[in-house]
């Protein structure tokens, strides 16, 4: 081992409390579970032998595909309760490590626009998560990390208490956006549940601009 990294402070892990190279080690990381086989274009959990849930096939949103890392379940969704709620920056920064390795797989967009948040909701919380989760992707890729081009222009009130058709009448009309020269866009925010949000996004993207698909990149899916 180098001088160099002799030097580097180790970290604690928030879930063991060991010293880890980031506040998650990797033991603990073993554990996080991703679905094996998901909906292509919402990334809900589905058999082997299937490629889209029988929701997507009857109504399929706007958005064309959906990636994800983890399932949101136990520890992953404590880390990112953490992260959005008591400003666990660290947690932060190890998910944005682990959002740079997924979009390495992933193919070209010409940009990527990171779910915009109300004043209000940017006001009470202090940032906006998803543009954070980007923070290691605009460092080390020379995509372009939109966050003129759309804005959110209704407070909503909470969707997880709300049923899936609450959640689509809450979210409608909660989007502007402006004109953009891209033809194909990455989508960004931490969690899809329903995907009601994303869905209303991609539809006014693809409605008011010269885009012609939108794909979503969260941190986890949940059910």
């Amino acid at each position: 081992m180098g001088i160099y990294q002799r030097l580097i402070p180790k970290q604690t892990c928030v879930l063991c409390l060991e010293q880890a190279k980031f506040c998650v080690c990797d033991t603990c990381a073993q554990d996080f579970t991703n679905s094996p086989q998901r909906c292509q274009s919402c990334g809900y959990p589905i058999t082997r032998h299937l490629d889209f849930c029988g929701q997507c096939l009857s109504h399929s949103p706007a958005f064309n595909r959906t990636y994800t890392l983890y399932d949101y379940q136990g520890s992953i969704a404590q880390l990112i309760k953490d992260f959005k709620y008591n400003q666990q920056f660290c947690i932060g920064d190890y998910f944005a490590h682990q959002f740079y390795d997924l979009y390495q797989t992933l193919p070209h967009y010409d940009a990527i626009i990171p779910m915009p948040l109300s004043k209000q909701r940017i006001k009470e919380r202090g940032f906006n998560q998803a543009l954070e989760l980007l923070r290691k992707i605009k460092q080390k890729t020379s995509v372009t990390i939109d966050i003129h081009s759309t804005q959110r222009i209704k407070a909503t009130q909470p969707l997880f208490e709300l049923n899936p058709e609450q959640r689509r009448a809450e979210i409608k009309g909660a989007f502007a956006v402006k004109p953009m020269p891209y033809k194909k866009v990455l989508l960004v925010d931490d969690i899809i549940t329903t995907g009601s949000t994303l869905n209303e996004l991609a539809s006014v993207i693809l409605k008011n601009t010269e885009v012609e698909c939108c794909d979503v990149m969260t941190l986890s899916r949940a059910e």
